[in-house]
């Protein structure tokens, strides 16, 4: 008995250390408005190259509008995170937009290797805990855990000394790797440090989604209308 709660006490301690990364995280990350340009490469199992560009328009800690703007065959394809966890995925050939919910969020985005969450996750305390899982050389290794549904296949993070994630790991019930992201070209933005190059690594498809920041502003305000279904499905 006197084992159990050792062992209950050892991981409660754990697990304040490891909020207490995800709370450094989400303020290394941090930014107040952003309206960034991303290009997008796909190479399939084949060797196949496809191109995509996508736009996003961030606004506080909840509101994100990520909108696809070519191929042309895409573009207007769009997700609307806004508070309280609210996701709306916008196809213009099937309108209207629709909620996003449950399992659905883990489905990849219009051919790329990106999750839907992926795109609209803005941080991660509210969202999970964490225990420290160990350390791989100068990155400490975060086992998070969703507050709201728990699951194994709940991400990985490998986080630097100054509260970058390098490493994020998607797992299977068994604990196989589905999908990995790493992120480089850390770059100072505002008092953020942002990757600005991001590889995701589909396991099982063996493809590859690179996304790149061409550009990134954050100086100017962004309308609260933007972040509305109705300007979501607006093309």
């Amino acid at each position: 008995m006197i084992a159990i709660f050792m062992a209950t006490l050892g991981w409660a301690f754990a697990s304040v250390e490891g909020d207490a990364w995800l709370a450094r995280i989400d303020q290394t990350a941090r930014i107040e408005t952003a309206h960034v340009r991303l290009s997008i490469s796909v190479r399939d199992a084949r060797g196949r190259t496809s191109a995509r560009s996508i736009e996003i328009w961030q606004k506080g800690d909840d509101r994100r509008l990520v909108r696809m703007t070519a191929p042309s065959r895409l573009a207007g394809i769009g997700l609307l995170a806004n508070p309280g966890g609210s996701l709306h995925m916008y196809l213009p050939n099937y309108p209207p937009a629709r909620r996003v919910v449950g399992s659905k969020r883990a489905d990849a985005f219009v051919g790329t290797d990106f999750a839907i969450e992926d795109l609209t996750r803005m941080a991660y305390a509210g969202s999970y805990t964490a225990d420290i899982a160990g350390q791989d050389g100068e990155l400490t290794h975060l086992a998070l855990l969703s507050r709201s549904e728990p699951s194994p296949r709940d991400p990985h993070l490998w986080v630097d000394a100054g509260g970058v994630v390098r490493v994020v790991e998607h797992r299977d019930d068994e604990g196989t790797v589905l999908r990995r992201l790493t992120l480089g070209d850390i770059r100072q933005v505002g008092t953020a440090q942002l990757p600005h190059r991001i590889e995701v690594t589909d396991m099982k498809r063996n493809r590859v989604t690179t996304a790149v920041i061409e550009r990134i502003e954050t100086a100017a305000d962004i309308d609260d209308a933007v972040f509305s279904v109705t300007h979501l499905e607006r093309l």
